[in-house]
């Protein structure tokens, strides 16, 4: 009796290490499942599908509030990851696309504090960020920028003959 009663203390022992484990398990993953639903429902209610949802969250964008803008200035999740990375923040971002700029050229402008107005106005005369960097030092238009290189001037040239009253 004395080995009946202790083979059936073993077999308990098993069964709770066995149901121990499973639960160290279950409890963690079902908790998350829990949370992850949670959340999904919460972006459900703007708009975000779970499949799209999952999408902004693989690209490193977990606020739904960032999402929200940036989707709603035209943007999918990749597209407007590479823009955050740059310093962008979604409406600023829209306006350099609506001028005409991808990433690298919107950076390159802004980067010597140019808008994308201002970016489009020099790049409508063909000039280059650094030849508008050196015109707008001079306190040169874009305009008035073209008709003094295609008169020959250089920035510094046509800045001297201006402030001596001469034109391009």
């Amino acid at each position: 009796m004395a080995a009946e009663h202790s083979g059936m203390n073993a077999w308990r022992a098993r069964f709770l290490v066995a149901l121990i484990a499973a639960g160290a398990f279950l409890v963690p993953y079902g908790c998350a499942t829990l949370i992850e639903n949670a959340r999904l429902q919460s972006w459900a209610g703007h708009g975000f599908s779970p499949e799209q949802t999952r999408e902004w969250w693989r690209h490193g964008i977990r606020s739904r509030a960032a999402a929200v803008r940036w989707r709603a200035n035209g943007f999918q999740a990749g597209e407007a990851v590479s823009w955050e990375t740059m310093g962008f923040v979604a409406e600023e971002a829209k306006e350099w696309k609506r001028a005409g700029f991808d990433l690298a050229g919107a950076a390159e402008w802004r980067r010597y504090a140019f808008r994308h107005d201002e970016a489009g106005e020099w790049q409508a005369t063909g000039m280059s960020v650094g030849d508008a960097v050196a015109w707008r030092k001079q306190a040169f238009r874009p305009r008035e920028a073209r008709r003094w290189k295609d008169a020959g001037y250089s920035p510094m040239d046509a800045a001297e003959r201006r402030r001596a009253g001469g034109s391009s």
